[in-house]
């Protein structure tokens, strides 16, 4: 095996300190282990060890013993003094009282409810996997909302003065650019920027006077200005998708994300009787508001 800095970085450990909140702990087969390292009160068994070496590569967290196998007992020894180096700045961090300071106390508050909460889920995953039937079971129970609605790509130069949008009419129909002209003329920087293209937008996104017009509107004409509680609109409608109902195919993923969903809100649901939540959205506003 090629030697490198990478058993060796001063910061490899720095990551691991926070693996407990990123990733599930099925990998420990059995915690129980031969112990290999010891740092005052700490033990870290084989599997623990096994467990960091597939995290720390990317591999996987199963990945563990073969990475150790193709190791040198060089590379071993390194890897043994970054886990020990960790466990020791850890422990400098407690008497220090850093363990104590709000960012470090939330992030290990949080990586402990992650955790545990992936673990929680891991262990629903009977009642989260569902089989083709069910999926089209699903699907034929909801069919009317699986609806591809109509959309149209659109592209507009937006403007608060009307002789501004009158003008880039006319340069348009005079033969520039359309992106050329939204460019300069639209004062909605974000689309500006694109030549004026808003990309696809449904029924329901836009002013109301500007979607009557744009959905009614032939394709590829330059039309305006419309007039909207906002200001005025040149807008060209470059490609049309007709409303029309999709096939389980289009929507196979969806459909099983409803359904995942659907057993989460009901376990959430369930545990909320054992839990009472108490949610006060106010506090959020309040705090905002000042």
């Amino acid at each position: 095996m090629r030697k490198s800095g990478k058993w060796r970085s001063s910061f490899l450990f720095l990551l691991l300190l926070s693996f407990v909140g990123a990733q599930p702990l099925a990998a420990f087969a059995a915690v129980g282990k031969e112990i290999v390292l010891t740092v005052d009160d700490e033990r870290v068994s084989v599997d623990e060890i096994f467990y960091l070496l597939g995290l720390q590569s990317g591999a996987g967290t199963t990945a563990g013993p073969l990475l150790a196998a193709r190791m040198t007992p060089t590379e071993r020894d390194a890897f043994l003094e970054q886990v020990a180096r960790a466990i020791l700045f850890s422990k400098g961090a407690i008497i220090r009282g850093l363990h104590l300071d709000p960012g470090v106390s939330a992030r290990i508050r949080w990586n402990r409810i992650n955790t545990l909460a992936e673990a929680y889920i891991g262990s629903m995953a009977p009642s989260l996997s569902f089989d083709e039937k069910a999926l089209r079971i699903h699907f034929e129970n909801n069919r009317q909302k699986y609806r591809q609605e109509e959309t149209v790509r659109v592209r507009h130069i937006f403007t608060t003065e009307e002789g501004n949008a009158r003008t880039a009419l006319l340069r348009i129909l005079s033969g520039e650019a359309f992106a050329e002209v939204a460019s300069s003329l639209s004062v909605e920087y974000t689309t500006a920027e694109t030549g004026g293209d808003m990309g696809w937008v449904s029924r329901g996104s836009l002013p109301e006077n500007l979607e009557e017009a744009v959905f009614s509107a032939p394709l590829q004409s330059v039309l305006g200005p419309v007039k909207t509680k906002y200001g005025y609109h040149v807008f060209e409608v470059l490609e049309r998708r007709h409303a029309r109902p999709l096939s389980f195919e289009e929507v196979r993923d969806r459909v099983r994300a409803e359904l995942v969903e659907h057993v989460m809100v009901s376990e959430a649901a369930s545990l909320k009787k054992r839990f009472p939540v108490l949610s006060v959205p106010s506090a959020l506003e309040k705090t905002l508001s000042r």
